[in-house]
């Protein structure tokens, strides 16, 4: 469980249940399903503070802080309309992986793809 303690919102959200969190200039939003609903809450924390507290989330972008258990698919770069990898969560979401970050997830969704095979 994941505890919020933003003087605006004060709750705990089930960390299978976040999809992803997003910082947009000085504010993170966490998006995450309750009760089958698409939620969104706005907190002061930021994005770099978030990935200290869930290292399990993958950080994609310099924007984006994913849950690798919501990932559908991956895209490698080579395609020809887009040059950044792709990775699209079950909720139909698409997000860019930046250049830096590229090899260090390629590498953790093949393991992924790895051990789901074995």
């Amino acid at each position: 469980m994941l505890s919020i303690n933003d003087p605006n919102f004060k709750h705990q959200i089930d960390l299978l249940n976040i999809f992803y969190l997003h910082s947009e200039g000085q504010q993170t939003w966490i998006i995450y399903f309750d009760n089958a609903v698409q939620q969104c809450v706005s907190i002061a924390d930021s994005l770099n503070d978030w990935e200290k507290q869930l290292p399990d989330f993958w950080r994609i972008n310099e924007s984006y802080l994913i849950n690798p258990g919501i990932i559908y698919r991956f895209y490698p770069a080579e395609m020809p309309h887009f040059p950044l990898p792709l990775v699209e969560l079950i909720s139909g979401r698409v997000l860019a992986v930046s250049r830096q970050k590229t090899k260090t997830i390629l590498q953790k969704w093949n393991r992924i793809q790895r051990s789901i095979l074995s």
